[in-house]
């Protein structure tokens, strides 16, 4: 009986370590997946100040002025070019970010 219970006992130890490593295992793939997506939400924020100051040498033409409503659209319009353009477009800066903040 005592056998038994010791053997029980030690399967259980050993099963609760595997648990403990398993989501130890979780929680560092949620992290990496978490610091990735900060890393290229970065380099989308640093193309769209890029992007800001390219669109500020452009001179305006009186003309053909939409007002406040283009301003608003044009800088969304913006947000999406550097999003699409983090995510397609091979600029490194969410590679060596990662890299150094992960210590890989």
């Amino acid at each position: 009986m005592i056998d038994m219970v010791s053997s029980l006992n030690s399967m259980y130890n050993s099963r609760k370590g595997e648990d403990v490593h398993m989501l130890q295992r979780e929680t560092k793939s949620r992290d990496t997946a978490k610091l990735k997506k900060a890393c290229s939400d970065f380099e989308a924020i640093f193309i769209k100040q890029m992007l800001d100051s390219m669109r500020k040498t452009v001179p305006k033409n009186s003309l053909l002025d939409g007002g406040m409503a283009e301003g608003i659209f044009e800088d969304m319009l913006y947000d999406k070019y550097a999003n699409k353009m983090s995510e397609t477009a091979h600029f490194g800066i969410k590679e060596i970010l990662y890299k150094q903040l992960s210590g890989v």
